[in-house]
């Protein structure tokens, strides 16, 4: 027990080197194919790895130039937004049958109640109340400037040890072997072990591939059937971000739903649209991705969605995107480890 709250501890302290690191590791798993096929023509692996990251990198820069005027006029559309919905919730709470006046009228009856016996007037004196801490301009800007370099240094260090890892190829892997044991069986063992996780990692993102392509897909067509504008640019955010379970979806779904309600100036329309990618994200994303991701695992859905939690209490977002390959990890060892055994069953389908 010790040993095991000692480890959370580690887990959560060092949350700032294991994520980059496991991060990397998947990134790997997940490029490692293509390097293998370019290293049978370029010969060199390093040359290959080198390669393959220069033209991720330049997809992701070519994809954020392509969409920039996109973005940059969405992005001018905030103010107009938030005056919307401010000018909308306002005209909701002051219909004199809203519900909203209404609870507040109720509030107010059972508080006056509470401290006078006597039901509260209709109209109130406002009570003033001390006006919340100011926040310096320059304060803002340091903490957002401080985020944003922190971001860039973590991605940094996640391309880097991605890069030395494709170019490393299988010499961890060799080490893994010869630290094992003199004995052959011994690395027989370690080898089909280390098969075992290799083959679990990359079932687990060939199901992310596919629920996110789906994801991705389902969101551009609900979006282009309502006629909400950049279908296509917010199909490809949606696919982006249901790499990141529950919060992905989520933040979908408001952004969706303020843009409807500013496009279309109707409430039900935009809880249509919002409404109809909270759909695709659960069908898709959670039900058939945590299924199917469960199968290829070969771990039940049950003990995914408990990991899932686990590792999103210790490290966070991070944590619900990187829990279940750690879980299949986790299993492939206890399944081979007589004395956890008794742990592989209980992940196991």
């Amino acid at each position: 027990m010790i040993a095991v709250v000692a480890l959370l501890f580690l887990l959560h302290w060092g949350a700032e080197f294991f994520i980059p690191l496991c991060v990397a590791i998947v990134i790997s798993y997940a490029l490692t194919p293509l390097v293998d096929l370019l290293t049978r023509f370029l010969r060199y692996r390093v040359i290959s790895a080198a390669v393959v990251m220069l033209s991720l990198l330049g997809l992701l820069a070519l994809a954020a130039w392509s969409w920039s005027d996109d973005v940059q006029a969405i992005w001018q559309k905030v103010p107009v937004a938030a005056k919307t919905v401010s000018r909308t919730v306002q005209e909701f709470a002051r219909k004199p049958a809203g519900p909203i006046t209404e609870v507040k009228k109720a509030a107010a009856d059972i508080e006056s109640v509470a401290k006078t016996g006597k039901p509260a007037a209709e109209n109130p004196p406002p009570q003033r109340t001390e006006g919340p801490t100011q926040i310096s301009v320059w304060q803002l800007l340091w903490t957002g400037w401080k985020g944003a370099m922190v971001a860039v240094t973590q991605l940094t260090v996640v391309m880097f040890l991605a890069f030395f890892m494709l170019a490393s190829g299988s010499l961890f892997k060799r080490k893994l072997v010869v630290l094992s044991g003199e004995h052959l069986a011994q690395r027989k063992f370690t080898v089909q072990v280390i098969d075992e996780i290799d083959a679990q990692i990359r079932r687990y993102l060939w199901v992310m591939l596919i629920a996110n392509t789906l994801v991705g897909l389902g969101t551009w067509s609900v979006f282009a059937f309502a006629g909400l504008e950049y279908a296509g640019l917010w199909g490809l955010v949606a696919a982006v971000l249901h790499t990141i379970p529950y919060f992905g979806p989520a933040l979908i779904a408001i952004g969706s739903f303020v843009v409807a309600l500013v496009q279309f100036g109707d409430w039900r329309s935009a809880l249509g649209v919002g409404g109809s990618s909270v759909l695709v994200a659960a069908i898709v994303g959670q039900l058939f991705a945590t299924w199917l991701a469960s199968r290829q695992t070969r771990m039940n859905t049950t003990a995914s969605f408990i990991g899932l939690l686990f590792f999103g209490w210790i490290w966070g977002l991070w944590g619900l995107l990187l829990g279940i390959p750690i879980l299949a990890i986790v299993k492939t060892v206890c399944d081979h480890h007589d004395d956890w055994k008794p742990i592989g069953e209980l992940l196991g389908r």
